[in-house]
């Protein structure tokens, strides 16, 4: 990825980020997680007894799953083709989700084009991208008298 690619995605990325905090949902979630931390530190042994509660359950189930997935191997349920079409397929449906969200910002990008933030960033952009790539380091030496050393 180039620079220009990196700047102009590190600047949507904090553009939604504060919109999204600022947004009324944001604020919510936000709020959620200040609350979570304050009973976290109000009791920490409780929060510690429910994770462990969480950890044990999770760690069941995953003994049980893993021993169904191995009862479904040696029975011939499960073979390599079964778990390639399965990947193909989630793939799939991953492939396509990103698409969609991803025309959906195009188009929230192509509503706001005109707003004075996205010609900002898009100026900016422009800026850096005329900038020569190659800089050469600058060295600044300073030398003290001895009236100043003492």
């Amino acid at each position: 990825m180039g620079k220009l690619s990196s700047i102009l995605l590190g600047t949507i990325s904090g553009a939604a980020a504060a919109a999204f905090l600022t947004s009324k949902k944001g604020k919510e979630v936000t709020a959620k997680v200040a609350d979570f931390v304050n009973d976290v530190k109000e009791n920490p042994e409780d929060f510690k007894a429910q994770a462990a509660d969480t950890w044990n359950d999770f760690s069941q189930q995953a003994v049980q799953t893993i021993s169904e997935t191995k009862e479904k191997v040696e029975n011939g349920e499960i073979t390599g083709e079964t778990i390639l079409e399965s990947v193909k397929e989630t793939t799939k449906q991953v492939l396509d989700f990103s698409q969609e969200k991803f025309e959906e910002i195009k188009e929230k990008m192509q509503e706001t084009k005109n707003s004075d933030f996205v010609q900002e960033v898009q100026e900016e952009t422009e800026e850096l991208a005329e900038e020569p790539e190659d800089t050469e380091d600058i060295i600044i030496e300073i030398e003290l008298e001895d009236e100043e050393m003492t």
